[in-house]
Parts: C-alpha cells; structure tokens; sequence
C-alpha cells in the first residue's frame, strides 16, 4: 500500500515540479512579444490584477532555455533603463513574469554595470543594518524608509548557468534584496511596521 501511495505522489508531484521549471505558454508568448531592446509594462501594485501577480512567490528557473531567459534580461534592461521611468534594479514578477530573476546595478563595480542573477538565494545577512528610503517601479510616488542588512552573502546563476556566491555591502546590497523580496510577493509598503 505505502509503495503504490509513494508512485502515485511521484506521478502526481514530479509533472508539477518539472513544469514549474519550463516556461509557460504565456510567459513565452510574453517575452518574444518585442525586440530584445523593446521594454515591457511595469506591472503596478495599484491594479488589482497586477497585484495578484507581485504578491506571488516567483517559480525557480531552470537555464536551460538560456535564448529565452537572455530575451527576458534584455528587455527587463531596456525597462529599467528607460529615461521616463529609470531603475537600479528589477525583478522579472514586476514585467509579468513570475520567475526567479532579476537585474541589480552594481554600483560596487566599475562603470555599475546591471547584472542578471537567476535563482537568488541570500544565504547570509550581517547584524549591521541601515535604514534608507527605497522607491519602485511598480509603485510610482512612494518612498518607504526600510531597515535592510549592510552585507549580504548569496549564490545566483548568470544566463548560462554558471554559479556564483559571493559577498556584497553597501547599496548594491539594498538593491539585491530589494528586488529578492519581489521574488517572495514583498512590496516596501509590505515594511511599513519595520
């Protein structure tokens, strides 16, 4: 009895943790729906139906399909770069793609460049922190004091699947975990008691 409960949890359970990895019809149709350069729509916590999708925690991405993850980085540069509306950072759940990846300017390296990290996961947090206010883009007009850590540790994969950990302090460090908390459904307003 318990072996043919285990097959049948495997055959229920592993079609959904191997499709939670591939990219939907949807996000697809998303992505390649303009050029590399084109910037998306910013989704907004003011709508409703854009809130439903930044309050949900972003799918694990799998690599793999390393053409359509480096579509969706490009377009997210041409969106936090855009002049009307520029950006340190964001998060792919802010363009409507609820997956785990974002791009962070470094302003810890030279000429601060952005840099996508896919999958990140903070694996360390210093007691030091320092509170400053933050904006959005999903929340045009709002700044929100937020108490973050000063240094962080994290692993993240780049478009080919190379992994990295490393070490970051300092603003570069606020941005990080400003645009991790997207992948977990935070907003700053989500700080307000803190």
């Amino acid at each position: 009895m318990r072996l043919r409960l285990s097959f049948f949890l495997i055959a229920i359970c592993l079609p959904v943790f191997i499709s939670a990895q591939r990219a939907r019809p949807n996000e697809r149709e998303l992505i390649r729906s303009g050029t590399s350069d084109t910037k998306m729509r910013v989704l907004q916590a003011t709508a409703s139906e854009d809130l439903f999708v930044l309050k949900q925690k972003a799918l694990k991405i799998s690599p793999s399909n390393k053409r359509l993850w480096k579509k969706l980085s490009q377009r997210m540069l041409a969106t936090v770069t855009d002049p009307v509306h520029p950006g340190v950072g964001v998060a792919a759940p802010q363009v409507g793609i609820s997956r785990r990846l974002i791009l962070v300017q470094r302003f810890d390296k030279e000429d601060n460049p952005f840099q996508v990290m896919i999958n990140p996961v903070i694996t360390a947090f210093s007691d030091s922190t320092w509170k400053m206010a933050e904006g959005c883009l999903s929340i045009p007009g709002v700044r929100q004091a937020v108490s973050r850590p000063w240094q962080i540790s994290l692993k993240y994969q780049n478009i080919d699947g190379q992994e990295f950990t490393e070490t970051v302090s300092g603003f570069t460090a606020r941005i990080i975990l400003h645009e991790n908390d997207h992948l977990n459904g935070i907003l700053i307003t989500d700080h307000m008691d803190n």
